[in-house]
């Protein structure tokens, strides 16, 4: 399994648990216009991911690199871009940033999320309903009230299930 670990690298709690982490294809992406380069330069590369994880700071249907928010609607404009070239087939997409997966802008993300990297593709996109605490020794993020929210898709890229996790410990 390859997992593809993007974070937010302006700040410097979000640094320092995706350095504990140390796993996967490491990603550290410092402003939008950065995301924006380096999703199109994996386009352009052979490698698949069926793990994506996502760092950064989040709102309700919204993550930010750098204080700069993408929600649902920009992400959508991406769609164009193939970023699905680079995720594969039954691939778990983990937003792993505060209050993402939040109320119904928070499931519209999800949705969106699942349209562009998931492009005619089946797997999960999931995010959390509430503010996380970072272990900065072994990287790990702690939810510790919210639910997770899950949307599963098929084969042909349409959500099949909306499932959420009731309220509880939740850990990526």
């Amino acid at each position: 399994m390859a997992l593809l670990h993007i974070y937010d690298a302006s700040y410097f709690l979000i640094v320092q648990t995706a350095q504990a982490r140390n796993i996967g294809h490491q990603l550290p992406v410092k402003d939008m216009a950065d995301f924006l380069g380096a999703l199109i330069g994996l386009t352009k590369g052979t490698e698949n991911f069926d793990q994506i994880l996502f760092e950064t700071h989040g709102s309700s249907g919204h993550i930010a690199f750098n204080g700069e928010g993408l929600g649902a609607k920009g992400l959508r404009q991406l769609k164009s871009l193939g970023l699905h070239r680079f995720v594969g087939e039954n691939s778990r997409i983990y937003f792993n940033g505060c209050n993402v997966a939040e109320g119904n802008d928070g499931w519209d993300f999800l949705k969106a999320a699942a349209e562009v990297f998931l492009n005619g593709k089946s797997g999960q996109v999931f995010g959390q309903t509430s503010a996380g605490i970072g272990n900065p020794f072994n990287g790990h993020v702690v939810h510790l009230w919210g639910s997770t929210r899950v949307l599963y898709v098929d084969a042909g890229g349409r959500v099949i299930e909306r499932f959420e996790q009731p309220e509880g410990i939740s850990r990526f």
